[in-house]
């Protein structure tokens, strides 16, 4: 894995739609943990409500040459869900810290 440096260089010089694209996890989501996705289609929505232009076949291509590089995994054909070091630089880029997974209590055992 990259070091906290290298990752937000690489991140600075990001071209606008992939930085929109990794931008947009926490943007969607506040409370997202870890690995968690987003289909294409809520990136377009995303896109269109806060007027960036980016439209479906933009953010769809953007996110299979991030799949390709190793920031994110495509599952079901219209999900992007980031990796390891898809994480690593959605907080670069947001300068948000990596969420836990740990948000919901352990459900007690039932006593019955």
């Amino acid at each position: 894995m990259p070091s906290d440096v290298e990752m937000k260089k690489y991140a600075k010089n990001l071209p606008a739609i992939y930085r929109d694209i990794v931008a947009a996890f926490p943007e969607i989501e506040p409370n997202r943990r870890a690995g968690d996705g987003l289909a294409f289609q809520t990136f377009a929505a995303h896109f269109a409500n806060t007027h960036r232009g980016h439209s479906l076949g933009d953010v769809r291509e953007a996110c299979i040459r991030m799949a390709d590089n190793g920031f994110f995994e495509i599952k079901n054909v219209i999900f992007v869900y980031p990796t390891d070091l898809g994480e690593q630089l959605i907080a670069a880029v947001t300068d948000r810290p990596i969420p836990t997974h740990a948000r919901v209590p352990e459900l007690p055992m039932r006593t019955w």
